[in-house]
């Protein structure tokens, strides 16, 4: 057992523990959340490391509170270095499994963000954001 494993938190942050660590369950933070959810659940990593994020977003608020959804599903960090945010016009966020090479992007639909900038509450905005199939949220592609 390397000494890492001795002190290795194994345990996955839950949406309710990223709105903790955000401050606030806004839809931002759910569709990170939910984009790198569905990152863990396909590519499986073994641990921490396996796994990086590129994430091509606006750099200002709403958008940036997506990062904080993909650190805490993914467990990749700014104190790793294993998630890097481009400042982009576009929304794409491309997950990659350092050890197999799989390479899952997800590009978050304009519709989708659309509707959630159109809605008058927070709150339903965040539920929209939890509610709907990740395919209607983003087109995802395996690479």
């Amino acid at each position: 057992m390397s000494e890492l494993d001795k002190v290795r938190c194994n345990r996955f942050l839950t949406l309710e523990d990223a709105a903790a660590l955000h401050g606030h369950l806004g839809p931002f933070l759910v569709i990170g959340y939910r984009i790198g959810l569905h990152a863990v659940e396909k590519l499986k990593p073994k641990n921490e490391f396996c796994l990086e994020v590129i994430a091509h977003l606006p750099a200002k608020t709403p958008y940036t509170c997506m990062l904080d959804g993909l650190q805490c599903s993914t467990k990749c960090t700014l104190g790793k270095g294993n998630i890097i945010h481009i400042n982009s016009s576009e929304m794409k966020i491309t997950i990659r499994h350092k050890c197999t090479g799989k390479t899952l992007t997800y590009l978050v639909k304009n519709l989708f963000i659309d509707k959630i900038n159109n809605t008058n509450k927070i709150e339903h905005a965040s539920d929209l954001a939890k509610t709907t199939p990740i395919n209607e949220i983003c087109t995802i592609r395996e690479n």
